[in-house]
């Protein structure tokens, strides 16, 4: 359930956070709450490269166990989430993550858009999403290596 104090963005619908955080002043931010949590991949989708060659892991996370959250209100934290890893870029990782896989424990931390604000889009019919899974706000700890 979203939280009264949670806020949609104007234009964009997103989660908008309940409080400011620094790393709202990041261009790939869309001041969302940020989310630390430890899941199980629970399905991996193709990679997509858009239009401006940027490119995104797509997966599926689920039994989500929340570490911490900031910004938001952890009851409005889903138990399946769809995650958009960018990758190759300075932007994002510098690479993919080595084998993911189903069935796998991973751990992340990244800006969450909660149900009722995430969009479909490539990959993704609408369920919640964690982005910005890379520096300087989140990162990813898979099979012991941390990627950021």
């Amino acid at each position: 359930m979203l939280s009264q104090n949670n806020l949609k963005h104007p234009f964009f619908g997103h989660t908008l956070t309940t409080i400011p955080l620094p790393e709202q002043n990041q261009a790939l931010s869309l001041h969302a709450p940020v989310v630390h949590l430890t899941a199980v991949i629970k399905l991996v989708e193709q990679d997509v490269t858009d239009q401006q060659g940027t490119s995104h892991m797509h997966f599926l996370i689920h039994l989500v166990q929340l570490i911490s959250i900031s910004g938001g209100d952890a009851s409005m934290v889903s138990s399946e989430i769809f995650c958009a890893v960018r990758y190759g870029d300075s932007m994002g990782l510098s690479d993919r993550i080595d084998g993911l896989e189903e069935g796998q424990t991973i751990e992340m931390q990244g800006e969450y858009i909660d149900v009722n604000h995430a969009y479909p889009s490539v990959g993704n019919p609408g369920d919640p999403v964690l982005h910005f899974t890379h520096h300087p706000v989140g990162f990813v700890i898979y099979q012991g290596k941390r990627y950021e």
